[in-house]
């Protein structure tokens, strides 16, 4: 007894739904870019340096890094700063 057409092309489809799934399988168990990198202390220490920023003090907090130092009017500033992309998040000036 041969099987009838319409079970050749149900068996078909669901060979490439499964032969599908089994690669959508393989391509979710691959690592995932590392989107959490972050910079070092010396990165942030230099970006930070450059933008006329002398630093006192670099405190680390997960991804962000709390820094005290004095801005080039010789302000007292509190910097926190994005240790992914180097941004600074907050800036305080204590003027004197």
């Amino acid at each position: 007894m041969t099987p009838l057409p319409a079970f050749k092309t149900f068996r078909s489809v669901l060979c490439a739904c499964l032969l599908g799934a089994g690669s959508l399988a393989i391509a979710q168990t691959q690592p995932a870019p590392a989107s959490n990198a972050v910079l070092s202390i010396a990165e942030i220490e230099s970006k930070v340096v450059a933008q006329g920023i002398t630093i006192r003090e670099i405190e680390l907090r997960d991804l962000v890094v709390e820094i005290e130092g004095y801005d080039a009017k010789g302000n007292e500033v509190e910097l926190l700063v994005d240790r992914r992309s180097g941004e600074i998040l907050s800036r305080k000036v204590e003027k004197d």
